[in-house]
């Protein structure tokens, strides 16, 4: 069972939120928090396995709240906001940073009669959360040569130039971006195109926060936009891949997508448009998206990187790249930073 302790100061939401999570098997309610300070008392008495939490909410909000249980009694936390206002999206992405492993959309509506068409997103989410791994900082190492290899012998030198790199990332994402991107160098001239699993409406905010936390410049992707340095973020609802070698493209979600945006579409639009001049990168998350496509990208003669499982919130995607020998290389953050900085020295 999960174990989970609910977070919310509205009574009707609450109904909402105690209803989706009574109705699944698997979860169990712990507590009932109406404040982020209850909240902060309840993680550390009750010590659920997740702490579902809305933002806005009197005496101490999700935020300050995510940030006070990360420093006294570390728990996974699933943020739920509204998506109304850019104040309600700038503080849920800001609750990431604070330590949340992932933001969803608050319930709107008329949902006590659709509960079916929202539940499995909060389920999902919660079943992520549960996952994830809590641990103290992985020290950081001083060079590649301390990098975990997937391939035997030695670690190649890429000697092709490196024109574009994509990364995709899920749950736990948005702080190992920050971690490796604030360490390149400014400015960093490669275009990194990205795809973040996040809700739909939380993408702009997301970008500026990005480019905030990070020094770089970060702005969400648009259809048929030239290829140029930066970070380019997959807006929701739709692909990012590349158009040719020069532009990027957006496509519409297909009936067989479980993601989007997927870095599938990506990896392998790298692959055919620029092969062994791109690289790609896959990031902690849960599930398998990425790795088919990180395997056509190695295919093609691209560089491949999975973040090693000492370093990952939760080692789906990069274990399903790793199982698919789609990956020329095992890295932690500091040593992918490396890496991505030798490649924008190359001549």
């Amino acid at each position: 069972m999960i174990r989970v302790l609910l977070v919310e100061d509205s009574v009707v939401q609450r109904e909402i939120l105690r209803k989706i999570l009574r109705g699944e098997p698997t979860i169990t309610i712990v507590g009932e928090a109406r404040n982020g300070n209850e909240a902060v008392r309840m993680a550390h008495d009750l010590a659920p396995d997740v702490v579902l939490m809305d933002i806005h909410m009197p005496e101490m909000n999700g935020v300050d709240a995510t940030r006070a249980i990360m420093g006294r009694c570390p728990v996974p936390i699933v943020i739920v906001s509204a998506t109304l206002k850019k104040r309600d999206m700038d503080l849920g992405v800001e609750a990431l940073h604070a330590g949340a492993v992932s933001i969803i959309a608050k319930p709107k509506g008329a949902v006590l009669l659709n509960l079916d068409k929202i539940s499995s997103k909060v389920v999902d989410e919660i079943v992520a959360a549960s996952k994830v791994k809590l641990k103290p900082v992985v020290p950081r190492s001083s060079s590649l040569k301390n990098a975990t290899q997937i391939e035997r012998g030695e670690v190649r030198l890429w000697t092709d130039t490196i024109e574009a790199i994509g990364i995709c990332t899920s749950t736990g994402g948005p702080s190992v971006l920050v971690e490796i991107l604030s360490d390149l160098p400014r400015p960093f001239s490669i275009p990194i195109l990205i795809v973040q699993h996040i809700s739909a409406g939380f993408e702009e905010s997301f970008a500026g926060w990005l480019s905030q936390r990070t020094g770089q410049p970060a702005r969400l992707a648009t259809q048929g936009q030239r290829l140029a340095s930066g970070m380019w973020l997959a807006p929701a609802g739709h692909h990012l891949a590349l158009l040719n070698s020069r532009s990027l493209t957006l496509l519409k979600k297909s009936p067989r997508d479980i993601h989007c945006p997927s870095g599938n579409p990506l990896f392998v639009s790298l692959a055919e448009r620029l092969g062994p001049c791109s690289a790609g990168i896959l990031l902690t998350g849960m599930g398998d998206d990425g790795a088919d496509g990180l395997l056509t990208l190695k295919q093609a003669g691209g560089a491949t990187i999975i973040q090693d499982e000492a370093s990952s919130f939760i080692w789906g995607m990069p274990k399903a790249g790793k199982d698919l020998n789609a990956a020329t290389y095992e890295l932690a953050p500091r040593d992918i930073s490396l890496m991505m900085t030798d490649w924008n020295s190359m001549p």
